[in-house]
Parts: structure tokens; sequence; C-alpha cells
């Protein structure tokens, strides 16, 4: 680490001296560090802050301008490496300026340019080529453990159960990055959120679990990595992350009958963008209840033709967004009458937030207004409570295909193939089966019911 004394910073470049004052300092009153560089000749100061800051002011060692090692700053030894290399790149940066001509000196602008500009600087970029969230984030939770940081703008440390709730947060995100992607500076944004509601939602898990996941998710990276780590998250806008439906984790479907009779409702004092929603909707629900991102990226390509038996036969084939996996699944004569309307093509659907508002005026004209059970706490009071046709979304598709396949007796691994779930638990689950009920279905098997005859029949024909 390079010495931090700078009370008059003498860098040589050529056969001249940059002469400049340079210190780091605690604000007065405050815990946040600064610079402040003044050049006695030409009179001029600048004071900036340097986006770091530690616990205590008395923590601060005001003649070697940096933060002593002590057990109250967890963070000493990273704050104190970082203001070596800002005061590295700052002299570099002022060196290249001044190299270009043997008499110029660099001007309090071109200093304040400078050091706006080392968020950017070679320094950040290698921390973000070594950044790993979950070694951050177990970090984090082993010093909670230690009670060595501390809640938001208090001096409390995190509770036991607190703590409990960032576990599961490393576990889902371990379990995020082995299936998805790594996460790192650069794509921790609303595309992310976007992933991970899409990724736990598909294994089963409910909107208001994944909703509390994503605060613990916003709280580590606001007041750890960014507060106190001060890393740099260049797409993290917490206003472009969209508000999860807590209903939705009422769940529902469309039966087969139900989605029949949203197929042919009669739409003629709509517009065309209603007819175009729910042909979509319906197409997707009976064909093979593709995620949305898939549903929207779909082209014309993505229809084909093939003889069998001598009869023409269509599908629809794609590659998974998700997994990378192909699916190639048969488009029955219902989903062949959708298409027709529109030459064989399947429209664009354009916006899902939009469609999901749509669906749901059509479920309440299909006259889907009966009430699911409803969502009640330990003391029995009711929590959530809607009906139908209010918890209809592009979503509820992809459901209805899985759940509907399943009742009407399709092997589970046929529906995994199409569906793109990862193991028959994870779609028993999302489907709201459990393994008692997925066994019993097996007794009214042919090949169970075969079995289950042979002593008998053996019997029979020994008589």
């Amino acid at each position: 680490m390079l010495p931090l004394l700078l009370p008059l910073c003498i860098f040589k470049a050529s056969t001249k001296l940059i002469m400049a004052s340079i210190k780091y300092h605690l604000k007065t009153g405050t815990t946040k560090i600064y610079i402040t560089i003044s050049n006695g000749r030409n009179s001029w100061r600048i004071r900036k802050s340097v986006n770091r800051s530690i616990n205590y002011r008395k923590n601060w060692n005001n003649k070697k301008q940096e933060v002593k090692i002590t057990d109250e700053e967890p963070f000493a030894k990273s704050i104190n490496t970082y203001l070596s290399n800002h005061k590295t790149q700052l002299l570099k940066g002022v060196h290249k300026i001044e190299s270009k001509d043997e008499n110029y000196k660099a001007t309090k602008s071109e200093y304040v340019d400078i050091i706006d500009g080392l968020g950017g600087s070679l320094f950040v970029e290698k921390s973000m080529k070594k950044f790993s969230f979950t070694e951050y984030l177990k970090e984090f939770i082993d010093l909670a453990k230690a009670g060595k940081v501390y809640k938001p703008k208090s001096k409390i440390e995190y509770s036991l159960d607190t703590i409990k709730g960032y576990r599961t947060l490393l576990s889902k995100i371990e379990e995020f990055e082995r299936e998805k992607y790594k996460l790192n500076q650069s794509n921790i944004n609303a595309e992310f959120q976007s992933d991970f509601i899409d990724f736990f939602q598909d294994v089963g898990l409910k909107n208001s679990y994944i909703d509390k996941l994503l605060d613990c998710f916003k709280s580590f990276v606001e007041n750890y990595l960014i507060a106190s780590k001060n890393l740099d998250f260049p797409k993290y806008n917490i206003k472009q992350w969209i508000n999860l439906d807590f209903d939705d984790s009422l769940s529902t479907y469309l039966s087969i009958e139900e989605l029949t009779k949203l197929t042919y409702l009669d739409l003629s004092d709509k517009d065309e963008k209603w007819n175009i929603i729910r042909d979509v909707y319906c197409f997707n629900a009976f064909t093979c209840g593709m995620r949305v991102k898939d549903l929207m990226r779909l082209k014309e390509h993505n229809i084909v033709t093939k003889l069998v038996d001598g009869e023409k036969k269509h599908y629809l084939t794609f590659r998974q967004g998700k997994t990378g996996k192909p699916v190639k699944a048969p488009i029955p004569k219902i989903g062949m009458e959708i298409l027709k309307k529109y030459d064989g093509k399947l429209p664009h659907l354009s916006s899902d937030v939009e469609s999901n508002e749509i669906l749901k005026k059509l479920g309440k004209m299909c006259g889907f207004t009966d009430y699911l059970d409803p969502i009640v706490d330990k003391k029995n009071n009711i929590l959530v409570k809607k009906r139908k046709y209010e918890l209809i979304t592009n979503h509820t598709a992809r459901r209805s295909f899985c759940t509907n396949t399943y009742n009407q007796g399709v092997d589970i691994l046929q529906i995994m193939a199409i569906s793109g779930h990862s193991s028959p638990n994870v779609l028993l689950g999302y489907i709201g089966v459990t393994l008692d009920e997925y066994a019993d279905k097996m007794l009214d098997t042919k090949y169970f019911k075969a079995v289950d005859n042979i002593t008998q029949d053996y019997k029979m024909k020994a008589v």
C-alpha cells in the first residue's frame, strides 16, 4: 500500500514536478471521508467526497490519513486500500494531462474531472471482475453473527431471525446462479429481478415468499454492498423494479372447459388488441405453456409442418431462454384455428403488463367470478381473498397447460420435456400436486391394474 502522507504531494513526471497539497480527512462532524486538494500558487481548493465512510470518528488516523485497524472498523483494510488506489490514480491522471506540455499545469476543473472519473477507473473495473455476490453475502452473514455490522442508520445488531433470512437468500442465490447465470455488478438490474421472479415462480414459490427474498436482496445491496463496501452497480435502479402482486400467491389455472369458453368469447365489440391478447393466451395454454419471455420472442419460423402417416401435422419449435433446451410441441386443432385467424402466424404480444390487465377483464366477461380459498393467518383471519378472474395473467397459461395435461393423464416426463421443469418434484409442486397424490394416481394406470391382477389371473388359469 502506498503511503498517504501527502501534506505536499510530489509526483515526478519527466523533468518537472506536480506540486499540490493533497489530504484525505473526515468531513467535519461526520464519518465521511473527503479529499482536499489545494494549489497555493494559484490559490484554488477542491474538497470532494471519496464515497467512503467509517463507523466512528475516533478511528480515523489524521496523521497517516487512513482508518485505524480495529474491530470497530471491519472494513478498515479495504478502505485504506481504496484510498491508496484513489491517490495513485489521481496522480496518474494529472501526469497524463501535464506530460503533453512541459510547461502546462493541470487546472482546478481538470482535477475535478479526474476525481469524478475515478468511479470508472481501472481499480473499480478490477473490483468488478473479482466480484462474487455470494462471497460478499457470506462475509456479511459472518459479520452479522459476530455483531460487527448494524442495521441501517442505527447501532442495533441484526436479530437471529434476520440473519436466518439472509442465509435463506444465500441458498436461493446459489440455486439461481447454478441454474441461470452468475451475478455481477453490471447485471443486477430490472431484468435480473424479472428472471429471479420467473425462476422461482417456476419452481412453485409463492409471490409473497419471492417478495421477501427480493426485499432482503435489496437491503443487502443498498446497505452493505453500496453503503459499506462502496461498490458500484451501474444498472441498479430500484424504480424500474416491478411490485409483485401478493394475490398471485393464491395461484390458479383455467380448465379445458374454461379455456374453450374464453377462446370462443365474442369480442366483436372490442378492438383488435383484446382479440390478440386472448388468442395468444389460449394458444399458449392449449399448446405448451411456455414462459412469457419465450412467448414474446416467437417468430414465424417457430411453427413447422411435417407429414405423419400421410397427414400434415403442425408443431411449435423453440429454444427455452431459461434452460437453452429445445422444445417441440404438437399444435392441437384448436391452436391451428387460432393461427388461421392470423394467416398461420402467432401475433406478437407487445406488453406483458397491459395484457395481464385485459386478461382479468376477459375472465370477468367469461364469468370466472368464483372466490378461491382465501389465504388466512394462524388465527384464521383472512389475509387475501380474490375471485378467479382477478388472478388471471399470462403466467397462468403455463400453469393451465401443466395442470390440464397432468389431469388428463399425460406422462409427467412428457410434460417436463415441453414445460422445461427440472424435476418431477418441481413440476408437481408447481401445479400443486403432492407426492402422495401422484402415487395415488398410479393406482389408476393400466400398468398398475395389470400388475395388481397377476395373482388373480394366475389362480383362475390354474383352476
